[in-house]
């Protein structure tokens, strides 16, 4: 008889540093799976709960789906959203009836009001209801924040291994192996966790460069151990002013084996520090660059305005250096809502004038006015068919292009991560074909434009997702903490 293991899960990058705030309607917009539908609109997914699906039959497992949400990065995530989703957990666990084991797909780094972990609390309440011995597993993000009241409620939490991200379904395969494992066995992992007071960058953490080709490559060699059943680097998030932030190693198996796994893994973390120190260049002599280069497309990355990460998206700042720089075939995206309200009421063919932009926080620019046609306004939906969550809904709302004659402005009604090639195709930009292309993200774009890109800038633009770490305003963390206390040792 299959094994039967409630799934289900919530998923959120909450930067604290943004005013965005995260109610239970961005939860909506964006990835609310109920009961059966957490089955259908995952199943084909490159998602973890995708992958524990494919994963199930040969796991010996019968998923009975609970509740799966999530909401693109910003800020605080409301208690309501919280609330919902235990109420709803906790009722699907006692009408279930027998339950071999839970799991679960969550971020890491959530941060919800009057919670600063709130990804341990779910955990928590999840493993107070089921009890301590039913198998509970976790997958998390790569950006997680994990602290030991994360690590200790679950039995086992598995890691993306890649940024960009390509493996979320992998990984929720191998949950469902570890857990049936853990059903037959009767027998829980040892577990080692180690903290590293560290802060990376997005940019600094793609797992096919260095530094972390080369820690990933030390994690491949720990896991063929077989006294190892699982084990994960955790790039962690820098966006969150919590306690918990910085990288760490998590492993699991045989006790001799995992700590000395664990260990491994920190010294390789840990002695490379210095090389996690990013390049950037100012956005007008990044535009000087791209034009310069007369080729493309030239992709200029704007990690502080990184949507993926929680920044608003409407950062004008490099929008202002390409129409100062005259910068022909080039595109950028901005989310402005009244912006593109007001470019799709004028129409297709017609001139708009307008400021877009700047509307969050002075920090990311004031609004810039442009003016151009109108070349495409309407609504726009579609599933991504690129590596990151591939068949995935993305819904953009409204959507306007306004041609300047030299930067197509695509203005959003909701935010457009940039996680695919049809946020652009969709509105008219074909991106193989543009000399310029913006991407308010950090690293994600080269798993999605990195074979089309014929050079890449990453841009110093001033925001909530700054790259230079030594900007922020971290009032939370125990210090020493690397690099803002560059004498910082470990252990």
């Amino acid at each position: 008889m299959p094994k039967r293991v409630l799934v289900g899960g919530i998923w959120h990058e909450t930067n604290s540093f943004s005013p965005v705030k995260t109610d239970l309607d961005a939860f909506r917009r964006y990835l609310y799976l109920e009961g059966e539908a957490v089955i259908s609109g995952s199943r084909g997914t490159n998602t973890e709960i995708g992958g524990m699906i494919a994963a199930a039959p040969d796991a010996g497992l019968e998923l009975i789906p609970s509740i799966y949400i999530g909401a693109a990065p910003s800020g605080m995530v409301s208690r309501e959203v919280i609330d919902l989703l235990l109420a709803r957990l906790k009722a699907d666990i006692e009408t279930a009836g027998k339950l071999d084991g839970v799991l679960l797909a969550l971020h890491g780094a959530m941060v919800a009001e009057g919670i600063d972990q709130a990804d341990a609390h779910v955990v928590q309440a999840v493993r107070d209801i089921i009890g301590p011995d039913m198998p509970l597993v976790c997958t998390i993000d790569f950006h997680a924040n994990v602290e030991s009241a994360l690590v200790e409620p679950a039995d086992v939490l598995i890691a993306y291994k890649t940024l960009p991200h390509v493996d979320m379904g992998a990984r929720g395969e191998d949950a469902a192996r570890i857990i049936s494992k853990l059903i037959a066995s009767g027998k829980k992992p040892h577990k080692v966790f180690r903290k590293l007071p560290i802060i990376t960058v997005p940019q600094r953490q793609p797992t096919h460069e260095s530094p972390m080709r080369e820690i990933m490559a030390e994690l491949a060699e720990v896991e063929r151990d077989e006294g190892i059943l699982t084990a994960s680097v955790i790039g962690a998030f820098a966006y969150c002013d919590v306690p918990q932030l910085g990288m760490a190693i998590l492993a699991y198996g045989e006790k001799d084996d995992a700590e000395a796994a664990a260990g491994r893994l920190a010294d390789a973390v840990w002695s490379r520090r210095a090389q996690f120190k990013p390049d950037l260049v100012l956005p007008d002599e990044a535009v000087r660059r791209a034009i310069a280069a007369n080729a493309g497309p030239i992709f200029l990355v704007e990690p502080a305005d990184n949507i993926g990460g929680g920044a608003p998206g409407d950062g004008t700042h490099l929008l202002k250096a390409l129409l100062e720089g005259r910068a022909r075939e080039a595109a950028t995206v901005i989310w402005d809502p009244a912006a593109a309200k007001a470019a799709a009421a004028v129409g297709v063919g017609k001139r708009f004038k307008g400021k877009v932009g700047g509307n969050t926080l002075a920090l990311h620019g004031e609004p810039v006015e442009i003016e151009g046609t109108v070349t495409f306004a309407q609504a726009v939906s579609y599933r991504r068919d690129s590596t990151w969550m591939t068949g995935q809904p993305a819904d953009l709302g409204l959507v306007a292009t306004v041609d300047t004659g030299g930067v197509k402005v695509i203005l959003t009604s909701e935010r457009a991560i940039p996680f695919d090639t049809l946020h652009l195709r969709i509105p008219g930009v074909e991106p193989e074909k543009a000399k310029i292309v913006t991407a308010k993200c950090a690293s994600a774009w080269s798993g999605i434009f990195g074979k089309m890109a014929e050079g890449h800038v990453y841009v110093d633009t001033p925001g909530v997702c700054s790259s230079n770490v030594e900007r922020m305003p971290y009032t939370r963390l125990e210090r020493p903490f690397y690099p803002l206390d560059p004498d910082t040792q470990y252990p």
